[in-house]
């Protein structure tokens, strides 16, 4: 290789290490749980509340941002990440919610505390179907989900179908319209508690 050619390639490569680094760093997102009221017409509760179960489907699982951009394709925006899987960040943002709404610590299933005969604890389950944004910024949630009473029988699932609009397609207020629909969700598994009662 001659000296002029191996210098042409030391330049392009310099300039692509240049641009490389100036690509800005993705931004990273949270869910939060949302200022909720408690449900006055939920009676007070003895026994522990657990989110026990929530499942994902794989697509969801990943870092970036996510946008339906046809009925059978997503597009993945390399440009904004959770901070945190989103298998974690939910589950948290869930009980957060619910402990709002019930007026009482609601747990995760790695803090359960232990069995009570006397009193078993209502655990819930939660199958989330799709959490995704569409190209306008709405946010969709789809789920199904089952309060069980500990060491008893399983109750009758439910479904939602939850929607948020977001205020632009800035990475922010999608995030935050991720939070509202998971709000929605929360409100109405705090219902549904009342009915499994």
């Amino acid at each position: 290789m001659s000296r002029k050619t191996l210098g042409g390639a030391m330049l392009a490569a310099a300039l692509l290490g240049a641009c490389a680094s100036d690509a800005p760093a993705p931004r990273s997102l949270v869910l939060q749980a949302q200022p909720l009221e408690v449900l006055a017409t939920l009676p007070r509760l003895s026994a522990s509340v657990v989110v026990d179960r929530v499942i994902l489907p794989d697509y969801v699982k990943r870092n970036p941002l996510l946008e339906r951009i046809a009925p059978g394709e997503l597009n993945y925006r390399d440009s904004a990440r959770w901070a945190e899987p989103l298998g974690e960040a939910l589950p948290r943002v869930l009980a957060d919610d619910l402990s709002a709404l019930l007026g009482r610590s609601v747990t995760l299933t790695k803090l359960r505390p232990q069995a009570n005969a006397a009193d078993p604890a209502w655990l819930l389950w939660v199958d989330v179907r799709r959490l995704e944004a569409d190209a306008q910024g709405q946010v969709l949630l789809e789920a199904h989900w089952s309060w069980l009473r500990e060491g008893q029988g399983e109750k009758p699932w439910q479904h939602g179908v939850f929607q948020a609009q977001a205020s632009s397609r800035d990475p922010e207020r999608i995030a935050l319209a991720h939070s509202q629909v998971l709000a929605e969700l929360a409100r109405a598994v705090a219902g549904g508690l009342a009915q499994a009662r």
